[in-house]
């Protein structure tokens, strides 16, 4: 005698809602990769439930329990209607809707889901014959126990709707709970949890979370998710502070560094002065809160290299303590890096004329200019004072043509730039922005002089490797952007000759 629900019967009434079903949970899958697990495990059910009905299907069959036929056929068709449920809350909640543009926060799904659940239990229970007063006064008594039972999860409950409801806290969101920052990844039926830049899970129940103070970070209405950052660094007052202010401000315009906001734009203010120390803060806003450290090293690295091209460096504590071997150790090292700089000077055609003794003058005027990803060591159009010799790291040239930059080349250790200007007051052609950190030594336009009013004879060998070095260029702007080559300037000479002085 078969059961009052063959299992291929109700397969065969239900083909159209199962084939559906199975279409959709493919779309979801494909789509959502965080649901395939899911979905799985809901397939795994509905398989197992197929399963146990046939085991069930007919008396005497497979399955051998102490329970009449028609019991354990309803008790597969309660498992099946939840599993469905199961499935089609997860196509509801996860492509039906946000398919429409229209989210729900999962701990709402979770509760609808919930409610059908009991709803298709109650429905089964009446559909068995038993009293529709009895299904309410059980559940009425149940619901009592279970409420006093659960006090507070049930509070984490009625918490984590008020949550999500309310939009005070949302998945993405950066959250400060006292001492605890963290991304929050996931907000159930019991907690939020939120992961740490340390690679660490923190899991807060929502009740607790309501009852204390916490802060979102990053968050302001109608705006995109960005958090200030402070930067503080002392100098001396030798400079004024509206000019470190300038350079140092310029210096963060002009490089686009990863993570910092365009806008609103970073700026340096002077903070305090204190017994002759003043003290400055840098105030950027960060655009990837998991990248709070590593954004700051940056922006110091910046600040330092800006100073430091311009003769100044951050202040160490003042403390006045006379070591001799420290001293020692400085001429030292100063003897070792005049070494290195007259060696890196002999390399260079523009200083192949020049002597011993003024090679040593030249080393000793070099000045150290450090530079880091993306600052501008020359702008095209810019009439420098600088010649910057490359000893460390790679920098591109870059023509803008139209407004369009065009990369024509990549100068290495060894290389120079900038001589066009220094020798003949002539602007740029190009601009050279640095690729990483690099490292250069830096020669001011007075020193040229002083070496040329002594030595007029060495104009002729400079006048013959700048010229060389001004034809390189030109074929490289031809052949590299398809521009058309500029005129090369006939008066090189007299422009250097009129420059420093010897007309």
């Amino acid at each position: 005698m078969t059961s009052s629900l063959p299992v291929f019967i109700w397969i065969a009434e239900h083909f159209a809602w199962l084939g559906l079903t199975l279409v959709l949970m493919s779309i979801h899958a494909i789509k959502n990769r965080k649901s395939r697990r899911e979905l799985l495990a809901s397939v795994g059910l509905t398989f197992g439930v197929l399963i146990l009905a046939l085991m069930v299907q007919y008396e005497g069959g497979w399955l051998k329990l102490p329970l009449p036929q028609h019991w354990l056929a309803e008790l597969v068709t309660l498992l099946m209607g939840l599993v469905l449920i199961r499935i089609w809350g997860q196509l509801l909640f996860g492509l039906l809707l946000p398919t429409l543009k229209f989210r729900v926060p999962q701990i709402v799904a979770d509760i609808v889901v919930a409610v059908a659940y009991v709803c298709w239990g109650l429905y089964r229970l009446y559909a068995t014959g038993l009293s529709l007063g009895e299904i309410v006064t059980t559940s009425a008594v149940i619901t009592a126990i279970i409420a006093f039972s659960m006090q507070d999860t049930l509070g984490n409950l009625l918490a984590g709707i008020s949550i999500q409801l309310d939009n005070s806290i949302g998945i993405d969101d950066w959250l400060m709970v006292d001492t605890v920052q963290g991304r929050v990844v996931q907000i159930n039926w019991r907690a939020t949890t939120i992961e740490t830049r340390n690679w660490e899970t923190v899991v807060i129940p929502n009740s607790l979370l309501l009852k204390q103070r916490f802060t979102v970070l990053g968050r302001r209405q109608g705006q995109n998710q960005q958090w200030r950052r402070w930067i503080w660094f002392d100098l001396t007052l030798d400079t004024l502070p509206t000019q470190i202010i300038a350079l140092v401000e310029q210096a963060l315009r002009e490089t686009q560094l990863p993570n910092v906001a365009t806008y609103p734009k970073p700026d340096c203010l002077l903070m305090s002065v204190e017994k002759g120390i003043a003290h400055y803060a840098v105030r950027y806003w960060l655009t990837d809160l998991a990248c709070d450290d590593p954004t700051d090293s940056v922006v110091r690295t910046l600040i330092d290299a800006a100073l430091r091209r311009n003769d100044r460096r951050l202040t160490p504590p003042v403390v006045s303590v006379l070591m001799t071997q420290e001293q020692q150790q400085q001429q030292a090292r100063h003897k070792r890096h005049t070494a290195e700089r007259i060696s890196t000077l002999k390399k260079l055609s523009l200083f192949a004329m020049l002597q011993e003794d003024e090679l040593m003058t030249l080393a000793d005027s070099l000045r150290f200019a450090p530079f880091v990803n993306g600052d501008q060591i020359l702008r095209q159009g810019e009439v420098t004072k600088w010649l910057f010799i490359i000893i460390k790291g790679e920098a591109e040239l870059v023509f803008e043509k139209n407004g369009r930059p065009l990369t024509l080349g990549v100068l290495k250790q060894g290389d120079f730039c900038g001589e066009l200007s220094l020798l003949t007051g002539e602007p740029s052609s190009f601009s050279v922005i640095a690729k990483g950190t690099v490292e250069s030594y830096r020669i001011n336009q007075e020193m040229f002089q002083s070496l040329f009013m002594a030595r007029e004879e060495m104009l002729q060998p400079l006048h013959q490797a700048l010229n060389a070095r001004q034809q390189e260029l030109v074929d490289l702007l031809a052949r590299e952007a398809n521009h058309q080559p500029p005129k090369q300037n006939k008066d090189l000479l007299n422009l250097m000759m009129k420059l420093f002085g010897r007309e």
